[in-house]
C-alpha cells in the first residue's frame, strides 16, 4: 500500500469513527439517525451482494424500508410513544412477504423472501439490539433514559480488538485461524485481540467504577470473542457471493458491512450478557 492509499484509508477510517462517536454521544435523536443510516445502507450492500448474479422478485428498496421502519418502531417502543408501532410493522412486513410468495409467480420467489427475512435478522435486529442497551441499563449508570457508556465501550472493545488482531497478526502470525473463510486470520492476532481488549476493558472499569472490574473485563471478553465470529461469518457471506468487498462507501475500507459486521454477532451477546450479569 503505497503512502496515497495509506493516507485515504487513515482519513476514511477517522471520518468513520467521528461518525459513530457522533451517533453515540450525540443523545438519542442523534443516535437514531446515524444509526437509522447506517442500518439503510447496510442492508442495500446486504441485499445488493444477494442480487449480484440474480434479481430477486423481492424488492431491496422495500426491505430496506421496512428495516428503517421496524428501527423506528423500536425507538418509539422505548421511548413509550407507541408499544403497537414495532409488532404492526413486523405484522406488515411478515404479510407483505406472505402476499409476495403467492401473488409472484416465480420459481425463485421463496429465495427472495429467505433472504428478506435474514437481511433483518442479520442487521435490523442488531442494531435494534444496539439502541436497547443503551436504553435498558441507565438505573446502573449516568442519569435517565439514553445511556452512551456501554454502546462506547462495545464500538471501543470492537476496535481495539480488530487494531490488535490486524497488527500482531500481520507482524507474527504463522498459525491459521480459519483458513478456508479468512486466511489472513491467524490464531496469534486473535489471542492479542482478547489481551488488548481486556486491557481496555481496565481502563473502562478504572474510568466508569459503576461496574465492577469483572463486569468490564467479562464485557470485553464476550465483545472480542463474538466480534471476531461477526467477522469471519460476514468473510464467509463475501465468499460465497464472490465479492472482495460489500461496497466501496469508505474508501480503502470497503462498505458499511465491511465496518459493521464484527458489531453485528456482538451486539446480542452483549445484550445477553448485560442482563445475565445484572440479573444476579
Amino acid at each position: 500500500m503505497n503512502v496515497k492509499d495509506l493516507i485515504t484509508r487513515a482519513g476514511a477510517g477517522i471520518i468513520y469513527i467521528l461518525l459513530i462517536l457522533l451517533g453515540v454521544l450525540g443523545g438519542r435523536f442523534t443516535f437514531l439517525a446515524v444509526f437509522g443510516a447506517i442500518l439503510a445502507t447496510g442492508l442495500f450492500e446486504f441485499y445488493r451482494m444477494v442480487e449480484k448474479d440474480t434479481y430477486h422478485a423481492i424488492s431491496k428498496i422495500f426491505n430496506i424500508l421496512m428495516g428503517v421502519l421496524i428501527f423506528l418502531s423500536v425507538f418509539l417502543y422505548i421511548e413509550g410513544i407507541s408499544t403497537y408501532a414495532l409488532p404492526a410493522a413486523i405484522l406488515v412486513y411478515l404479510l407483505i412477504l406472505i402476499a409476495s410468495s403467492v401473488f409472484i409467480r416465480r420459481h425463485d420467489i421463496f429465495h427472495g423472501i429467505i433472504y428478506s427475512v435474514f437481511g433483518q435478522i442479520y442487521i435490523t435486529m442488531p442494531l435494534s439490539f444496539l439502541m436497547l442497551i443503551s436504553y435498558s441499563y441507565q438505573n446502573n449508570l449516568a442519569g435517565e433514559g439514553y445511556a452512551w457508556v456501554p454502546v462506547l465501550a462495545l464500538f471501543v472493545f470492537i476496535w481495539v480488538n480488530d487494531t490488535a488482531a490486524y497488527f500482531i497478526g500481520s507482524l507474527i502470525g504463522k498459525h491459521k485461524l480459519i483458513e478456508h473463510i479468512s486466511p489472513k486470520k491467524s490464531v496469534e492476532g486473535f489471542a492479542a485481540g482478547i489481551l488488548f481488549t481486556l486491557l481496555a476493558s481496565l481502563i473502562f472499569a478504572r474510568l466508569y467504577p459503576e461496574f465492577s472490574t469483572a463486569f468490564w473485563m467479562g464485557y470485553g471478553v464476550v465483545v472480542a470473542l463474538f466480534g471476531t465470529l461477526g467477522d469471519l461469518f460476514e468473510s464467509l457471506i463475501k465468499r460465497t457471493c464472490a465479492v472482495k468487498d460489500a461496497g466501496h462507501l469508505i474508501p480503502g475500507h470497503g462498505g458499511i458491512l465491511d465496518r459493521i459486521d464484527s458489531l453485528l454477532v456482538a451486539v446480542p451477546a452483549a445484550y445477553l450478557y448485560l442482563i445475565l450479569f445484572l440479573s444476579f
